[in-house]
């Protein structure tokens, strides 16, 4: 459900960057009330990932997070929600959105279902098939096989985070339905949770009927073990007419996200397509948050004869920022650019929901949403300067192939 109105939009925009109080005595339960929002959009994030999975059931969260939900979701049709699941390196987000008048009861059925409900054989057997299904079709898709490289090489083959965290059709089609039953009741618990609520509520409303699935206490997090990343580009060899190029720079848990944010959007408008750069055919960049801290990633899809000059470019684009900082009046510029797409990415309530709940999962107590109010030239060049070497990898034809012998 995504329902949406241009003025319930802009008024909930222009209070983002406020600091979100959580429910009193409910540290893992965080309220925002939006009055003019259409719907209210619920996000549990589980704490839950690879790191919990033994190497041979890897895809178990991901299973078990289907598994579980799957008998309800006709409950929640017929009170006009609706359900996402998505894993992710190291939580399981569920992603409601209901009517105002739905939500409570919606959330009710969710929470009974993964924190009480017992895992139901058949829907299980069900969804290891579609997962099943759903990876091996994905096997052939260049930004799968891409991202499955990168993450070999950004955190090591043997590491948790080296592996797709839905894992594999072969190792989610050799799990058994007693292993999800265990590792649901295992690692599935309101201590490893957050919750996250925006949208027209009452708060005192909102915490009673949070209150019984969410007993107060402090969040239980996993313990990453250390990467061990390439030292030195990885070439992965795929059928293509194209290379793509990835270039990955991890940073720590106290690095300035908002900032690092702002320097990969103007580092990809420096390797974008344009007049002089007309052989760059696509190109994305993401800064992604995890508890250990992150990754700034920049990806270019260009021929594979230029591979290499683009790798380069992109080095040269993040490190541009940390050589010399922006003149005021050229960062004032960039910032309002910064800020509207910033904004955009967060109009829906459920982005909200969802930003909100990685904040308190990475154990921000006041649940931050944006915080550019405060950026400058300083902070941004800070933030590139603390950028070591990335991880480069590329995937297309073979080098010989790609320079024609």
């Amino acid at each position: 459900m995504r329902i949406r109105t241009h003025l319930a939009a802009a008024a909930a925009l222009l209070a983002l960057a406020v600091r979100i109080t959580p429910a009193v005595a409910q540290e893992r339960v965080f309220l925002r009330p939006e009055p003019g929002t259409p719907v209210v959009a619920v996000q549990v994030l589980v704490g839950v990932g690879p790191v919990d999975e033994a190497p041979a059931q890897a895809g178990i969260s991901y299973l078990a997070a289907r598994s579980v939900v799957e008998p309800v979701r006709g409950t929640l049709d017929s009170l006009g929600a609706h359900l996402d699941v998505d894993q992710q390196k190291d939580a399981i987000a569920f992603t409601l959105t209901a009517a105002p008048d739905n939500w409570a009861e919606a959330s009710r059925v969710l929470m009974l279902s993964l924190f009480r409900d017992p895992v139901d054989s058949t829907a299980t057997v069900r969804q290891r098939a579609a997962i099943v299904r759903e990876l091996a079709a994905r096997e052939a898709s260049p930004a799968d096989a891409l991202e499955r490289e990168r993450a070999k090489a950004v955190y090591g083959a043997d590491h948790p985070w080296g592996r797709p965290a839905v894992g594999t059709a072969t190792s989610v089609r050799a799990i058994r339905v007693s292993q999800v039953d265990a590792y649901l009741r295992r690692n599935f618990t309101p201590e490893r949770s957050v919750v996250a609520v925006v949208g027209p509520i009452d708060e005192g409303e909102a915490r009673d009927a949070l209150a019984g699935h969410m007993p107060a206490g402090e969040l239980v997090t996993d313990t990453v073990p250390p990467p061990a990343p390439a030292d030195a580009p990885v070439e992965a060899e795929y059928n293509a007419i194209t290379t793509w190029v990835s270039a990955t720079w991890r940073f720590g848990p106290e690095s300035d996200v908002e900032a690092l944010r702002m320097l990969a959007q103007l580092a990809l408008d420096r390797v974008s397509f344009g007049p002089s750069r007309r052989s760059v055919y696509n190109s994305r960049a993401e800064v992604v948050r995890y508890a250990a801290g992150g990754e700034l990633r920049l990806t270019l899809v260009v021929p594979p004869g230029e591979a290499e000059q683009w790798a380069t470019q992109l080095r040269e684009a993040v490190n541009g920022y940390a050589n010399e900082a922006l003149p005021a009046a050229v960062f004032q510029e960039r910032l309002r650019r910064f800020r509207g797409e910033r904004l955009l990415q967060l109009d829906l309530p459920e982005q909200r929901a969802a930003a909100m709940a990685r904040s308190a999962l990475l154990g921000d107590r006041g649940a931050t949403l944006v915080d550019f109010t405060r950026l400058n030239p300083e902070r941004l060049q800070a933030a590139a300067r603390e950028l070591e070497r990335p991880i480069v990898v590329f995937l297309g034809p073979a080098r010989s192939q790609g320079d024609g012998g």
